[in-house]
């Protein structure tokens, strides 16, 4: 009875299915921006004509994402678990990320600095 028990817990820990949501977006215009290349803990994918995209992610480990495409700025984003080691669904949904062109004008005040 008690490794039933713990095979069950087991297998719900291991059912967890995290994904993290977002769009991304060009900083100046705030237009959807596709074909952004996407990496999550080594894991890649690319963003759609809607500048969507969505990946799974360990539930119980901090996720680094890194966003490349050319013309703009490569950004990198660091999101851990919360204290319960989980990502709350408000961490993984709906995101808004901004990347800045590398001719905008805000990049340009950046590189002169």
């Amino acid at each position: 009875m008690k490794s039933q028990f713990i095979f069950i817990i087991l297998l719900l820990c291991s059912c967890t299915n995290n994904r993290f949501y977002a769009r991304v977006y060009d900083y100046d215009t705030d237009r959807p921006i596709k074909n952004v290349n996407i990496n999550i803990n080594g894991d890649t994918t690319q963003t759609d004509s809607t500048g969507y995209f969505s990946m799974k992610v360990k539930s119980n480990f901090p996720c680094t994402i890194f966003l490349q495409r050319k013309g703009y700025a490569s950004k990198k984003i660091f999101r851990k678990p919360d204290s319960l080691g989980q990502f709350s669904k408000k961490n993984l949904e709906n995101n808004s990320i901004y990347l800045f062109n590398k001719e905008s004008e805000f990049s340009n005040k950046i590189r002169n600095q």
